[in-house]
Parts: structure tokens; C-alpha cells; sequence
């Protein structure tokens, strides 16, 4: 059996240390690009409720309109049984919603609805890495407008 001389004697838990604050490091980055991922996942399946509401919903006032896609965003993803269960923080969701072309000429038209987000980071020391504590993420879906023509 090898054995090391005086000076070689902590050398391997030094190693693992450092491995280990890397593979530490590492998970953590991985567990908070998979909250990213899901989270991202999220608005853009909420923007697209939010599009397809805007498409079908009465054109007439366009501030009801807005304020409807809105409210169809921040609802999309809640479960009913339990409205308290939301994955993501609703109140840092911007929602823009934009009438392309006239709302009141007729189907062909369009309604798109950006949603921003930004997921907190869950690792501090992974923030001062990355240079912000969060991971901002945007998505836009754009939607025909079926809707009759407006009176």
C-alpha cells in the first residue's frame, strides 16, 4: 500500500472540497434552469389563453378587452380546486396586449399578447455568478381575431 510522505496528507479531502463546491454549484444551477424551463413553459401557455380569449372576445372597448386578456393570463394557470396553488408569482406578470390592425374591421386581424417574467434565482451565490438574482424570460403569441365585426 502507497503511503504519502508528510506534506500529502490532506490532499484528498482538500480535492473533494473543491470538488464539491462545484458539483454543489452545478445541481443548483440545474434545479434553477429547471424552474426557468417550467416557469417559461407556464407563461407562454398562459399567453396563448390570453391570444385566444382576445381573439373571441367582444372588440368594442378595447380597455375591457385588454383588461380581460389580462385577467385570462393571470387565471390560465391557477387551479380551480384551489386557487391559493399558483406555481408562479402573478402579481410580477407583465401582460401587453396589442390589437393588430383594426379590431372592428372584421376577422383577418390580430391580437398578440406579451407576457414578461422574471423567476427569482434560488442559490444566492448562483446570482452573484450570473449578475442578478433573476432569470427574466418573455414570450409573445400572436392570434387571429375571429370575432364578427363590431357595432
Amino acid at each position: 500500500m502507497y503511503k504519502g510522505t508528510e506534506s500529502e496528507k490532506g490532499q484528498s479531502l482538500t480535492e473533494f472540497a473543491l470538488s464539491l463546491v462545484f458539483l454543489f454549484t452545478l445541481l443548483a444551477g440545474v434545479a434553477d434552469f429547471g424552474r426557468a424551463f417550467f416557469a417559461y413553459i407556464i407563461i407562454r401557455d398562459a399567453a396563448q389563453e390570453g391570444a385566444v380569449y382576445g381573439a373571441i372576445a367582444d372588440k368594442s372597448d378595447i380597455n375591457v378587452l385588454k383588461a380581460g386578456v389580462e385577467d385570462r393570463v393571470k387565471t390560465a394557470f391557477s387551479d380551480p380546486s384551489d386557487p391559493t396553488n399558483i406555481p408562479i408569482d402573478t402579481d410580477s406578470l407583465q401582460v401587453t396586449t396589442t390589437i393588430i390592425g383594426d379590431p372592428c374591421a372584421g376577422p383577418g386581424n390580430g391580437v398578440r399578447v406579451t407576457v414578461d417574467y422574471a423567476i427569482p434565482i434560488t442559490t444566492p451565490f448562483l446570482g452573484t455568478i450570473l449578475g442578478s438574482q433573476e432569470i427574466p424570460m418573455s414570450t409573445s403569441i400572436e392570434d387571429t381575431i375571429l370575432s364578427p365585426i363590431c357595432p
